[in-house]
């Protein structure tokens, strides 16, 4: 039969989205929310927030739509317009509905493309002419622009959104409309749509040909997307199990030691890529001008941040640009060149409770050798380590030396200079709000670059932050996206593994251990590769961060696509960390316990911690001071106790006494923090 019109459905017709209709209003949400936080009213400072506000407003439209003797319909301007008027405290946001209008048409091109059958099923049913029909909230001229955008224009170049004329398919009033718009009778239409009601049984009941069109793989994939929509966890899980396939796939070829890393890796992603997504989100809600990720984790970090925002862009918001800054504490620790040059330290060693001798020098960039007879006199050697240096009459007598106070404020302005200028190179100088990234943990780094550049506001994002012990500059600012000891009495349990999540985080090139100055008036970071390090990165990190990132780049369609936040992504990040410290696998055991640890502050020496105290050292620690002081130092310095439970080459004995002086201690470190904290109580 030849009709005089075909009118053909939008969504699930024409057109498909890769994700739930709902996902488009949720992304307006959160470019809102991303723009303008500072200016919302504080009930609506939350995507979702915005969002449910956005569909009362639609609620609130449709029915005066119904009173008016309409079908409730909405059009996005009009409640675009209501819903910026309810979630700013005052009117007068000029111009801000048709933008986010705008946004949001764009959005619906990104999420949406042709379907794949459609054409073939449409030659089956000409007409004499054809238009779109479609329930929905965009007006006619929006929907040609969509499918312009797709190619579908000159299939069909016009039609009505029921928005246009406040009737619906729904209702069949539409249809009517249109039968009256172009003087023809029912028998003459067809209309071809995938809704039962809307699209069939509504047109049939008028006399229309109403056809139903439900590919059967399309919408199967249709319902799949919409169900993960509903569930935060459904679409998590969802996305998991996609990744462990991909790694489980990838994997193969490699050693076994290799494969479980890898493995690991894609498990452990969530942790990474909510920090990832909430580093994009912090920088656009504070303004930030640039981005730094710090070495050594940083390079790790930024890699992740890269796969997270491939094109630079969250929410239709341009990120900052992001660069990776080589430093380290050991290269930005310099002391101000004050009269106190001991007050200074204190700075280091209210973080480390012990300072070597040699390690001192390292720290102040100094040669040792020139001092070693002045060492001698003061009754100071090379190898020697002071407990709670601040105490120590005999560094107190060495700061007061002459000699060595010119020496440290000459190697002081030397090193200041040269950071200084490695920082200018690098852009610092010239931003005034700079997001630095690093993974914690008292962002001592950041501390040291902000005494250099008092004229600049730096806003510090970690993985976790413990409590910060030295007076912070004015022009700092740090949170975390894990646990923040700041905002909590209680230590967290978390950072009992921090360097084995250090290890994890690691880079191949090496610690940056100072700058220095090439032709050009050009300054470089100097490295130092640890090659025992990088055997560990080898063997087993680096196929790690392979498996982070391959769960990264998968993951990344479906943050943009499902509109997911880093806060909604917390919970099973935080067990990810939980998991990695309460039951390690062996393989992350392994490297933590044989890869050493270079300690240039504190002990100043390389630390091995597969090293164990033996088991008469420990027994003879309950009576004799030196063996105590000894166990206590390796407990302090290792502190992951689950480690020590998975460790191999230990006898049973051997680890059932070092497990219970590691509770022991664990008992002891706790009490002492309660009373500090109930004693701190008492004097405010």
């Amino acid at each position: 039969m030849n009709y005089k019109l075909r009118t053909i459905d939008v969504w699930d017709t024409l057109l498909r989205r890769d994700c739930h209709p709902e996902c488009i209003k949720l992304a307006t949400a959160q470019h809102l929310f991303l723009g303008w936080s500072d200016q919302l009213k504080p009930q609506f400072r939350d995507c979702w927030a915005l969002y449910r506000a956005r569909l009362d407003e639609e609620r609130v439209i449709a029915k005066q739509a119904r009173t008016c003797g309409k079908d409730d319909e909405y059009e996005i301007t009009a409640v675009l317009t209501q819903w910026v008027d309810t979630v700013f405290p005052c009117s007068g946001q000029v111009g801000l509905p048709a933008l986010l209008v705008e946004f949001e048409l764009g959005v619906e091109i990104a999420r949406s493309y042709p379907d794949p059958e459609i054409l073939l099923f449409l030659r089956s049913h000409e007409a004499e002419k054809t238009l779109f029909l479609s329930d929905f909230y965009m007006s006619a001229e929006m929907v040609s622009r969509l499918l312009a955008a797709k190619g579908l224009a000159t299939l069909a170049p016009e039609g009505l959104s029921s928005c246009d004329v406040g009737l619906n398919k729904r209702t069949g009033q539409i249809f009517q409309y249109v039968h009256s718009l172009h003087a023809i009778a029912p028998e003459q239409h067809v209309h071809i749509g995938d809704n039962e009601w809307s699209d069939v049984s509504s047109p049939r009941a008028l006399g229309i040909n109403g056809l139903h069109y439900q590919p059967e793989s399309a919408h199967k994939e249709r319902l799949a997307r919409e169900r993960l929509f509903s569930s935060r966890g459904a679409l998590f899980d969802h996305v998991c199990g996609e990744c462990s396939f991909i790694a489980r796939e990838s994997s193969k070829g490699l050693s076994s030691k290799q494969a479980a890393a890898l493995c690991l890796g894609a498990e452990a992603a969530p942790l990474f890529i909510g920090f990832a997504l909430w580093i994009g989100e912090q920088a656009i809600l504070n303004k930030l001008d640039r981005l730094y990720f710090f070495t050594r984790e940083g390079e790790f970090f930024h890699k992740v941040f890269s796969a997270i925002f491939p094109q630079h862009r969250l929410a239709g918001h341009d990120l900052p640009p992001a660069d990776i800054l080589a430093v380290s504490r050991l290269s930005t620790f310099i002391p101000l060149a004050s009269d106190s040059l001991f007050q200074d330290m204190s700075r280091i060693w209210s973080l480390f409770k012990v300072q070597s001798v040699s390690g001192l020098f390292t720290t102040l960039g100094l040669p040792i050798e020139p001092f070693l007879e002045l060492l001698g006199a003061l009754g100071l050697r090379e190898t020697e380590v002071i407990s709670n240096p601040e105490s120590s009459p005999l560094l107190r007598r060495l700061f007061e030396t002459p000699t060595f106070v010119e020496a440290v404020k000459n190697a002081s302005e030397s090193r200041a200079n040269l950071l200084r200028s490695y920082l200018t190179l690098n852009g610092i100088c010239s931003s005034s709000r700079v997001g630095v990234v690093d993974i914690g943990w008292r962002g001592t780094i950041q501390d040291n670059i902000a005494l250099l550049m008092p004229d600049v506001h730096f806003f510090g994002m970690y993985l976790g932050l413990r409590r910060v012990i030295n007076t912070q500059p004015s022009n700092v600012v740090k949170a975390a996206y894990g646990p923040d000891e700041n905002k909590s009495n209680e230590p967290s349990a978390l950072f009992a593994n921090f360097a084995a999540m250090e290890l994890l985080c690691n880079s191949p090139h090496g610690s940056v251990i100072g700058y220095s100055n090439i032709k050009d008036s050009c300054t470089i970071p100097q490295r130092q590769v640890n090659q025992e390090e990088n055997e560990a990165y080898d063997e087993f990190v680096g196929v790690f961060q392979d498996g982070v990132l391959l769960a990264a780049q998968h993951w990344e369609s479906y943050l943009k696509r499902y509109v997911v936040s880093s806060n909604e992504l917390q919970v099973m990040a935080l067990h990810v960390w939980t998991s990695l410290r309460k039951t390690p696998p062996d393989g992350l055991v392994n490297i933590f316990l044989h890869t050493p640890q270079h300690d240039v502050f504190g002990y100043g020496e390389i630390f091995k911690r597969n090293e164990y105290p033996s088991l008469v050292d420990i027994l003879l620690s309950i009576i004799l001071p030196n063996k105590r002081k000894k166990l206590i130092e390796f407990i302090r310095r290792v502190q992951w106790s689950e480690a020590i439970e998975s460790a191999k080459g230990i006898s049973p004995l051997h680890r059932t006494a070092l497990l219970l002086a590691f509770r022991v201690a664990n008992v002891i470190k706790k009490l002492y923090l309660q009373l500090k904290l109930a004693k701190r109580s008492k004097n405010a």
